[in-house]
């Protein structure tokens, strides 16, 4: 896998929980590159901060899932966050409590 530094804008969600972030995933990266740089962009941190994220998911089952028409979203936790990656090409971000 191989991890982006570059950096889309990480906004709250639109969803219950006023500490969500969501982020778009660019037609240029990977699934795993999106959610890498959301969790860089919520916790400050540079990706030689983060454990990697093939400790939690297999990146390549990540990206077959993901371009599913069958799947409209898919979810799983990394580093105290619940990660959404949703069908309309969005990562969503929500601290673990």
């Amino acid at each position: 896998m191989k991890e982006s530094t570059s950096s889309m804008p990480v906004e709250p969600a639109n969803t219950q929980s006023p500490d969500s972030y969501e982020r778009g995933i660019g037609s240029d990266e990977s699934v795993c590159e999106a959610v890498v740089s959301a969790v860089m962009a919520a916790e400050n941190a540079d990706v030689d901060d983060l454990d990697p994220l093939y400790f939690v998911v297999d990146g390549d089952a990540l990206e077959r899932i993901t371009s599913s028409d069958a799947v409209s979203s898919v979810a799983f936790a990394y580093l105290g966050y619940r990660v959404e990656v949703t069908g309309d090409s969005r990562v969503v971000l929500t601290p673990e409590t």
